[in-house]
């Protein structure tokens, strides 16, 4: 039976993935230290999250073990004596049935129970997401998304990964006060380890000499590449848009292709948007000022900073987009992934003909 088990539900955007980097990373000598990483790999605990969400399609596509990761990480817990830790940010958008009965498995593998979020400002979190939905296949434009955000079309997905206040409701029904813990991330600027260090302390992990160069290179993308990825999206027929060709497009295609082939310009929110954002984070702050979760950090760093001009990506000009694509074309194996080597001569040429 595990002392304590944490686990860690998000939110996407949240830097979930530099911590992941570092905890699996490091897995050998956090177990040293006392705090198990369950599972073989990081994917066990992707797995995990698919199987209690209830992802259908994503489990549809696991193998026999895979689909019994959140059984196998259960166990492992409960076979162990000290701390354990699973995190993915999929689990913060579980149905509450799914949630409790989650909750109720790691109950039986630890005497405690404690729930950890992660949260950063919407006004990064905002071109960070589509950034993201882009990278999985959504062709919806910047300014589209944005204003579906605002209006919360759709259900949009979107507050279901970022609802703060939600979430840590949702996952913390029913838990012991003092075990849900909110990490707000550190504003820009703050020094880069701040994040690790304020959750190293929500888990009571000595992190003193362990490294925090994250190995996972940053494929974030420029505005230009971003809407590039964006129109071969739109030429990719939708029963072509696989979870395997996913998988390809964020570990092979933007990393190996796209990555670079166009000046590093990061964008904004527009200023248009920043009333409604910062009046929808005073809300969130006010409601978890007035709560009992466990707050390391300061709350004032999930209210945006003033608004930044510059572009977006839907500013980026024919030149630019052409510019890129020829770029690409000249990076890619034309064998690997007929899919997308034809999305994005099509685009140039499409391209030429505007010039």
């Amino acid at each position: 039976m595990a002392r304590r088990v944490f686990l860690h539900v998000g939110t996407a955007k949240s830097g979930t993935s530099f911590l992941q980097d570092l905890w699996w990373q490091q897995r050998d000598e956090l177990r040293e230290r006392g705090l198990l990483l369950p599972g073989d790999r990081r994917r066990d605990h992707f797995a995990a999250a698919a199987v209690v969400k209830g992802m259908t399609d994503v489990v549809a596509t696991l193998g026999n073990r895979e689909r019994d990761a959140w059984g196998r990480l259960v166990e492992e817990t409960r076979a162990w004596s000290g701390d354990a830790l699973v995190t993915n940010e999929h689990f913060s958008d579980s149905p509450p049935a799914a949630a409790a009965a989650a909750l109720a498995d790691l109950a039986g593998a630890a005497d405690e129970v404690h729930v950890v979020l992660t949260a950063r400002d919407l006004g990064r979190v905002l071109p960070s997401a589509w950034q993201q939905r882009v990278k999985m296949g959504a062709r919806q434009p910047y300014r589209r998304f944005l204003a579906t955000v605002r209006r919360g079309e759709d259900d949009q997905k979107f507050w279901r990964y970022q609802d703060v206040p939600a979430i840590l409701a949702l996952w913390s029904d029913g838990l012991p006060a003092g075990r849900a813990h909110l990490v707000v991330v550190p504003p820009a600027g703050a020094p880069r380890d701040e994040l690790w260090l304020r959750t190293a302390a929500v888990l009571g992990l000595d992190v003193t000499g362990l490294d925090t160069d994250a190995r996972t290179p940053n494929d974030s993308l420029g505005l230009v590449e971003a809407e590039l990825l964006r129109r071969i999206n739109e030429r990719v027929p939708r029963p072509r848009r696989t979870p395997a060709l996913t998988r390809h497009v964020k570990g092979r295609f933007v990393p190996e292709a796209l990555a670079g082939s166009a000046e590093r310009e990061s964008f904004v929110l527009p200023e248009r948007h920043h009333d409604w954002v910062r009046d929808r984070s005073e809300a969130t702050v006010a409601d978890l000022r007035a709560s009992a979760y466990d707050v390391v950090g300061d709350l004032h760093d999930l209210l945006p900073a003033d608004p930044r001009t510059g572009r977006t990506p839907d500013d980026a000009t024919d030149d630019e987009l052409l510019a890129a694509a020829r770029v690409v074309l000249s990076r890619l194996d034309l064998a690997d992934t007929p899919t997308l080597d034809g999305a994005v001569a099509a685009i140039a040429d499409e391209l030429l003909t505007h010039r």
